[in-house]
């Protein structure tokens, strides 16, 4: 049995109790009254009309604060609905089980936090919305349409607070470029010598950055004063400068003293309206020189034109075409035709001063090319490099021929774009400038194997004389693995090569060098028809050999040697033996020869040689010319380095 059943039962029978006791006494007493059974029963159910009546208002009162009890909890559920609603948060349901005044008790503490939260809400919302009004104000613009009355959701709350956030960004960009505006207004003012002219600019110039209106209207007029200003300011300098110049110019060509010049650009510094006015003046004053020194200055004028002739590198005919620049009847047109002319020029190296600057940057580069390369050709320089000379021009040999091309390249491509643009050719130094590079380096090439063919002659010469004498070309001596300096010091030694000198050579033939295999084929080849010429370049290697054939050659007339003389019995020498082979550079020429006599004795006895410059033994030149047998150039193999 649940406990709402035993409750009513409970109830019942209390009640019923209630009644049998009540009743009965109230029976006895209407007996003692003596009523009537009928007043008796009438009384009876008075009583209980009036019991049920109880009953029945006390139940109805009861209904109605259970309605009343329902109608506020559906008001306080409503209410719950809609700050869910505006605040975003999720509502809360209640179920069916829940008594009604548990419930009503629980949408009333729910309604309490939410309306203490709505409340933490609408503050700061109305703190947002008045910084947003003040924000509008100064950037004359409307607020955002929310309803003020009701509490914003969340994202209408982020929304706002996002708007509010991007006026104050923007009234601080603004305010800094009213600030920055506002100052250059000032220095303009103050650069023109001018003041506010209207109560809007009286106004800009005395207002607080942090009050002041920042509207796009108000922003754009200000910027409009500023860029007026700035205009003016650009119009005074770009007049100020033109002035100078002019008078600049002037003063060149008047010989004007410095000390005036000074004078005049300490009094006259930027550009306002006074330094103009003065500088008007100034040039009113140099214009009237000017006519009454109108020949002189003429004679500036073409002197002037001929540098910007120069810098432009305009050609003589072009020059020559020019026929006032010869006239001598001086007159103001004769200045202004001049005149013309020169800032013709000065126009045309202004817009092209790129490519002029080019070819004068190209120019010099050639020409410390050719420097270089006529230094290369001194071979004196070899003996002088201090301070590494060699290395620094072999340097700036290699900068020179890295840094060349690219500038050809360089003004190939603006040559190539003039010609595109004025669909004319622009003309240095009357050519095309192009083919002028093409030209030159075709030059170059040509010189530099004029030059190697010279030198390979020039080598192929001195092969052929060091052939004539019998001496060994000059080659030099390759180096050996492991030979230290010390080592070749002391192998060149004089002690070294006395020691040299005197010792017998008793080596095995060696094979022949250059300068006596040429010097073989040449008298092999001067020898007449039916003298012996199976002659091997091996059997030429000793000194008895060499007389022998020398000895044929002078039976044959083509050959007169003092050697043979020497040689030669005589009538005071009878049948003597030939004097040994004298001492050489290269002691294969002395092979298989018996040392009868000193070196020195042979090299002071025997005419055939004698002693050089450098102190070493060089044959005396034979009388007659001799043809060697091969080319000459083929000689050329031999690296001499004194000659690369």
């Amino acid at each position: 049995m649940s406990v709402d059943k035993a409750f009513e039962e409970e109830f019942l029978r209390e009640g019923t109790e209630v009644l049998k006791h009540v009743i009965p006494k109230m029976v006895q007493i209407w007996k003692q009254l003596g009523f009537p059974t009928a007043k008796i029963q009438e009384r009876f159910r008075t009583a209980v009309s009036h019991h049920k009546e109880l009953w029945d208002s006390m139940l109805e009162e009861e209904q109605n604060n259970k309605k009343k009890i329902v109608s506020t909890i559906d008001r306080l559920g409503r209410q719950h609905h809609q700050l869910c609603k505006e605040l975003g948060t999720h509502y809360r349901e209640f179920g069916d089980e829940i008594p009604l005044l548990e419930m009503e008790k629980l949408l009333q503490e729910t309604l309490a936090g939410l309306n203490k939260e709505k409340e933490e809400r609408m503050k700061s919302v109305r703190a947002l919305f008045h910084e947003e009004d003040k924000l509008c104000a100064r950037l004359n613009v409307d607020p955002c349409s929310l309803n003020r009355d009701r509490i914003p959701t969340s994202d209408q709350f982020n929304m706002l607070q996002e708007l509010v956030n991007k006026h104050k960004m923007e009234v601080v960009t603004r305010q800094g470029q009213f600030v920055t505006m506002r100052d250059s207004i000032k220095n303009s003012m103050a650069e023109l010598e001018m003041s506010a002219r209207s109560s809007f600019e009286m106004d800009l110039l005395v207002s607080d950055p942090q009050s002041i209106s920042l509207s796009d209207a108000d922003m754009n007029k200000i910027k409009e004063i500023q860029q007026g200003l700035v205009s003016r300011i650009e119009k005074n300098k770009r007049k100020t400068a033109d002035l100078w110049s002019v008078i600049e110019t002037l003063w060149d060509r008047l010989n004007i003293e410095q000390d005036v010049r000074q004078i005049l650009h300490m009094q006259n510094r930027g550009s306002a309206p006074s330094t103009i006015t003065s500088l008007e003046k100034e040039l009113a004053r140099l214009e009237e020189l000017k006519r009454q020194n109108i020949e002189r200055f003429i004679h500036a004028v073409r002197q002037d034109l001929i540098s910007w002739w120069d810098r432009c590198y305009v050609s003589d005919a072009e020059r020559r075409n020019f026929t006032p620049f010869y006239a001598e009847l001086y007159t103001e047109d004769l200045l202004e035709l001049h005149e013309a002319q020169v800032e013709r020029y000065k126009e045309l190296h202004t817009t092209h001063k790129d490519i002029f600057q080019k070819v004068l940057h190209r120019e010099n580069l050639w020409k410390r090319m050719e420097d270089i390369e006529a230094r290369g050709r001194d071979p004196s320089r070899l003996f002088g490099n201090r301070g590494c000379a060699l290395l620094q021009e072999e340097k700036e040999r290699t900068k020179i021929m890295k840094e060349l091309p690219r500038v050809e390249a360089q003004l190939t491509e603006l040559l190539n774009n003039y010609e595109r643009t004025h669909g004319h050719v622009l003309q240095i130094n009357g050519q095309d400038y192009r083919q002028v590079v093409i030209n030159q380096w075709v030059l170059y090439e040509e010189q530099k194997e004029n030059e190697k063919l010279q030198r390979q002659r020039e080598r192929a010469d001195k092969l052929v004389e060091e052939a004539k004498g019998g001496a060994k070309p000059n080659t030099p001596m390759k180096r050996r693995l492991g030979t230290t300096a010390a080592i070749r010091t002391q192998m060149e030694s004089p002690k070294a090569k006395q020691r040299k000198l005197l010792m017998p050579s008793t080596a095995p033939q060696q094979r022949m060098g250059p300068g006596r295999r040429i010097l073989t084929e040449a008298m092999v080849n001067q020898l007449p028809p039916g003298t012996p010429s199976d002659h091997d370049a091996s059997v030429m290697s000793t000194y008895s050999v060499f007389t022998e054939t020398l000895q044929k050659a002078r039976q044959a007339k083509c050959v007169n040697s003092t050697v043979l003389m020497e040689s030669t019995p005589s009538s005071s020498r009878g049948n003597a033996t030939p004097m040994t082979a004298p001492h050489r550079r290269s002691t294969r020429l002395a092979a298989g020869s018996t040392p009868t006599l000193t070196p020195q004795s042979a090299r002071t006895h025997h005419p055939m040689f004698r002693r050089s410059k450098s102190h070493s033994i060089m044959p005396a030149p034979l009388t007659t010319k001799l043809t060697p047998a091969r080319s000459t150039p083929k000689l050329a193999i031999h690296k001499r380095p004194f000659l690369l």
